[in-house]
């Protein structure tokens, strides 16, 4: 039987503790790379590239990441999903495959992106949540914070919250999500969509957002930030262990071609 190439669509869960990020780094772990070395074996030799939705920084997790490449394989969809699942290793998750039409692309086909930021405001630090939150156990004015995040909602200009490894290029942006929710006494979720996000533009948002709960900041601060596009004004970076890629949304792939 002649086996011929195939693009796939892969669905991904990772703990990005023990990871350098999502993209291929020569000599480090990271998930692009680990991938890539099981995908390899799977297709018997041969380059293999892997695209992923979303370059995550290291230490930053998914529950709903998405990849996709060219794959020369024998094996079906879920044969080769059981396999990917018997090889990776416990800290990446492949939750479903499937074959798609050789023009998507897990890039610049997602009409948007859903990440969630979690803050552990517990004073003993809860030690199930270590991995995956921010330890913050200060006093903090949730009326205030809440109040900031209602600011960012909107299509604008996102430099002042942009990394150094933003490109330089267009950072416009639609904010469709920005909420945040009180989970319980010693944890809030913050939780942002929107149909592209600059480096670090999360982190960059949910620090500046705890200067202005630790009251270092007025919320008139968040229209300062948005106005100047100075990254100076947003302050201190939120750590990215408290990041997880939730979900990133496509519309539908009708055809195979």
């Amino acid at each position: 039987m002649t086996v011929t190439d195939r693009r796939i669509r892969l669905l991904l869960a990772y703990d990005g503790t023990e990871f350098a990020g999502w993209q291929f780094q020569p000599g480090q772990r990271t998930v692009q790379g680990v991938l890539i070395e099981i995908l390899t074996r799977l297709q018997g030799g041969g380059k293999i590239s892997l695209r992923g939705a979303g370059r995550t920084d290291a230490g930053v997790h998914a529950e709903g990441q998405v990849a996709d490449c060219l794959i020369r394989c024998r094996l079906g969809d879920r044969d080769l999903l059981h396999a990917l699942r018997r090889m990776l290793p416990d800290d990446v998750r492949p939750i479903d495959l499937d074959t798609v039409p050789t023009r998507f692309h897990s890039q610049h086909m997602a009409r948007s992106k859903t990440y969630r930021y979690v803050l552990d405001h517990s004073h003993h630090a809860d030690p199930f949540a270590a991995r995956t939150s921010w330890h913050c156990p200060v006093a903090l004015d949730f009326d205030a914070m809440a109040e900031a995040v209602s600011k960012l909602n909107g299509r604008r200009d996102w430099s002042g919250f942009a990394g150094v490894a933003a490109p330089a290029g267009n950072r416009v942006r639609n904010l469709t999500l920005g909420e945040m929710i009180r989970d319980s006494e010693s944890r809030t979720t913050f939780r942002f969509r929107a149909d592209g996000f600059l480096n670090h533009m999360v982190r960059n948002m949910v620090g500046a957002v705890l200067e202005i709960g630790s009251g270092r900041f007025g919320v008139e601060r968040i229209d300062e930030i948005l106005y100047t596009g100075s990254r100076y004004l947003a302050g201190r970076i939120a750590p990215s262990r408290g990041l997880t890629l939730e979900r990133v949304e496509y519309g539908p792939v009708v055809d195979r071609s």
